[in-house]
């Protein structure tokens, strides 16, 4: 029986190298010990998911052009399906290709949404709520998003003051849906249950940064309260 010098694995009959040590040219990064073995595969079954989904989505965008093209003479119905799965083929790829580079994403991610509405309000008519709803609603929503992925940053301790980030950030957004929703319907903001759901959340992200800060400095909650 064979056994690697560096990491003791047992190197079977008919094998003179280590396949963790000295791994085949297949995989892409060197592979130092059993944790890397299995970080390895993680990234070459995430390279195969994006290449399949991909693949199936320029596939559907090409059957859909086809079809309408023979059968309807043109290309009507078959837009507002290709816009859809090329907004789709553009966000996955953001997500995949730029994940280490959040800012970059969120960048790319909101753009692209304010791309497909574009279309879709043209597609449908162009009666202008692109202008007066999709687009400032997206646009806050990105600038929102990146600004949780900021703060988040920020902490070196990373808990229950993220979800308290992101309720905030909610309670945000819900206020800018009525405003946007107000001004669009009846040219006059009228506060009401944005108000109260914002109010709320903000209210719980309270106690998640509360108990987040007592646990960080090693107080215990229970004699805390004293229970």
């Amino acid at each position: 029986m064979s056994i690697c010098k560096n990491c003791g694995v047992d190197l079977g009959e008919g094998n003179e190298k280590c396949p963790l040590c000295d791994p085949s040219g297949t995989q892409t990064e060197r592979v130092t010990s059993p944790a890397d073995l299995f970080r390895v595969s993680k990234i070459e079954n995430a390279r195969n998911l994006y290449e399949i989904t991909m693949l199936l989505l320029v596939s559907g965008v090409i059957i859909t052009i086809a079809i309408d093209a023979v059968f309807g003479k043109g290309m009507s119905w078959s837009l507002m399906t290709t816009t859809c799965l090329g907004y789709l083929i553009v966000m996955i790829s953001g997500i995949y290709h730029l994940r280490q580079r959040t800012y970059l994403m969120i960048a790319v991610i909101t753009i692209a949404t304010l791309v497909l509405l574009w279309f879709v309000d043209i597609l449908t008519g162009n009666s202008g709520w692109f202008r007066a709803l999709a687009a400032p609603m997206t646009a806050s929503a990105g600038l929102l998003t990146a600004g949780v992925m900021y703060f988040n940053s920020l902490s070196q301790y990373r808990g229950l003051n993220l979800l308290a980030t992101i309720l905030v950030a909610v309670s945000i957004f819900v206020v800018i849906i009525e405003y946007l929703t107000d001004r669009f319907r009846t040219s006059e903001f009228k506060p009401q249950w944005s108000v109260v759901t914002g109010a709320s959340l903000i209210i719980i992200a309270m106690i998640f940064i509360f108990i987040h800060y007592r646990l960080k400095r090693g107080r215990s909650l229970g004699r805390l309260f004293h229970v």
